[in-house]
């Protein structure tokens, strides 16, 4: 007897066969390990301890291993078993091993979640606390596959075990890692979704023993006698396909409002360059949708920007809807900056948006600027603006350096500019910022020769240059550098005092320094005029440092 189709050829075997021997070695088998013995017990603390590390450890490959250990299938059957053929001695043994089962998959994931190594609710875990009617889908399709490889002897015994354990075990035992945690909502609804799974396997696996010929023959009334048995059974599972369609609706929802963030953010990013949304979520408090997105780029977004997405995204979703916006600031840079226009869209497509005119000229601004400022460390890319011109688009690009740019510098890059984004009114604008790099022997001068390790001779050039620039009268050098040239050398000075050196003056050092040398000597001088002025004459700012200050002006 068995469920079987037409065929032309009759020689065929039917989908679904079973044989009258196979039929009562299956009843004798499941009646004889439904009742729980040592091993039961044995196998199904191993697989509870085993999917609970798998949980923890956030691995599918372990969960997978717990489902071939669970022996949890057999009184499953034997319950849905008995309740076909109304063998209540079968019903009570059943019942007894599901719920010694259930016991020992929350408690092994209890004892796992109270090691000190589980902190925190792993992906694995969360993805079985939020059950909906998605996962009822699963169960059945999974009992199916359980119940047709136990009663036909022609598919792989291990079927079943997986095919159950799939929608069972992981449950349990993330029921009670969150108990472990204290996270009892996640915690029943965890167990929620084993409660589901159970009453569809056990109403697919009854359905399934009906059609194949397992109710008695001697049954005179199986209809009233199975529609009593089973009363319990469709009820617990249409109220709990209530409670989850309930949550499938909020993951509808949930899913709904997450998109519509994602579209106003993908919109309001189109007008800046180089920027990614790195992650969305959100809160719903009392109707209200509180949002939270994450942005990775060079800029974070105005207020008036956010605004517009709350107005948006109210308008979507029918409620009131506020926004907090995250930037964590990222720079680019590229090693062929003259040629990124296709590479720029290339980025922009793969993000699904289509950068505005303004967006393009600033990445492309940024690529090209960083790639020269990187050879130029003395030169500090501070900032980069658009703005809108009488003369057409233009770029307002913030600076620091030792020197300011010279106008030829700007319109050489301006031209550059221009010539990749095919602007050609793109006017340039460079605001510079003056600063000052200080080594341990003072300040750098002119941004461009750092103090390295000097040859003994250097240093007596340095002495000798100093010496002479000190008998000036009223100047004070505070830094002074010898390099040598292919032929002579280069002296750099920087120094302060009431008045600025004169041209004659350094003419008169210089001839001075290459009689001693025998060698010719270029001598640059960083002058200014700036000191500190007491009863006893001016002296360098650099002279009152913490020691001379303290002991000076006696602050005691």
């Amino acid at each position: 007897m068995g469920l079987k189709f037409r065929r032309k050829n009759a020689t065929r075997p039917p989908l679904l066969f079973v044989s009258d021997v196979r039929r009562e070695f299956l009843i004798a088998d499941i009646t004889r390990n439904s009742v729980p013995r040592g091993m039961y017990y044995l196998l199904m603390g191993v697989a509870a301890f085993i999917a609970s590390i798998g949980l923890t450890a956030d691995s599918p490959a372990v969960v997978i291993g717990a489902m071939l250990v669970s022996p949890l299938m057999t009184p499953i059957f034997g319950l849905s078993l008995g309740l076909v053929r109304g063998e209540m001695d079968l019903i009570r043994a059943s019942i007894f091993s599901v719920t010694a089962g259930i016991l020992i998959g929350i408690l092994g994931g209890i004892l796992i979640g109270s090691l000190p190594i589980f902190f925190e609710l792993t992906h694995e875990v969360i993805s079985r606390t939020k059950p909906n009617l998605l996962d009822l889908g699963v169960a059945a399709f999974a009992g199916i596959a359980g119940t047709v490889a136990l009663i036909d002897e022609r598919v792989s015994p291990v079927m079943p075990g997986i095919a159950i354990a799939t929608s069972l075990v992981p449950p349990l035992c993330a029921s009670g890692l969150c108990i472990a945690l204290h996270q009892y909502s996640d915690g029943w609804g965890a167990f929620l979704l084993f409660f589901a799974n159970f009453l569809v396997i056990l109403s697919v696996a009854s359905v399934l023993f009906i059609i194949t010929g397992f109710i008695p023959h001697s049954e005179d009334e199986p209809l009233p006698r199975l529609i009593k048995h089973f009363s319990v059974t469709t009820i617990g599972l249409i109220i709990v396909a209530g409670f989850l369609t309930k949550s499938l609706v909020e993951v509808a929802l949930s899913r709904q409002i997450d998109n519509s963030l994602r579209t106003v953010a993908t919109q309001a990013i189109t007008s800046i360059p180089n920027t990614t949304i790195e992650k969305i979520s959100h809160e719903i408090d009392e109707g209200a949708v509180n949002g939270f997105i994450t942005l990775n780029g060079p800029t974070s977004l105005k207020a008036k920007a956010i605004k517009t997405m709350e107005e948006h995204a109210s308008q979507v979703l029918h409620k009131p809807v506020k926004i907090i916006v995250r930037t964590s600031i990222t720079q680019s840079i590229s090693s062929s900056p003259q040629s990124t226009s296709a590479l720029l869209n290339a980025h922009a497509k793969k993000q699904h948006i289509k950068l505005e005119q303004s967006a393009m000229i600033l990445e492309q601004a940024e690529l090209l600027l960083r790639s020269i400022i990187s050879e130029y460390p003395w030169y500090t890319l501070a900032g980069i603006n658009y703005a809108k011109l009488k003369s057409g688009p233009g770029l307002i690009i913030e600076i620091s350096g030792p020197e300011r740019p010279m106008p030829e510098s700007v319109e050489r890059l301006e031209k550059v500019l221009r010539k990749n984004t095919g602007v050609n009114d793109l006017s340039l604008i460079i605001r510079y910022y003056k600063s000052y790099d200080i080594t341990r022997n003072g300040r750098n001068l002119f941004g461009v020769h750092y103090s390295g390790k000097e040859s003994p001779q250097a240093k007596t050039i340095e002495q000798q240059a100093a010496k002479l620039i000190g008998e000036l009268r009223n100047i004070f050098p505070i830094h002074v550098e010898a390099q040598p040239m292919k032929k002579g050398w280069k002296i750099m000075a920087d120094v302060t005092g009431a008045r600025l050196v004169q041209s004659k003056e350094i003419k008169k050092i210089e001839k001075k320094l290459t009689d001693m040398l025998s060698a010719p000597v270029k001598l640059y001088v960083y002058s200014k005029t700036e000191g500190v002025i007491e009863n006893d004459g001016i002296k360098p700012l650099e002279f009152f440092n913490t020691t001379h200050q303290i002991k000076r002006l006696d602050l005691k």
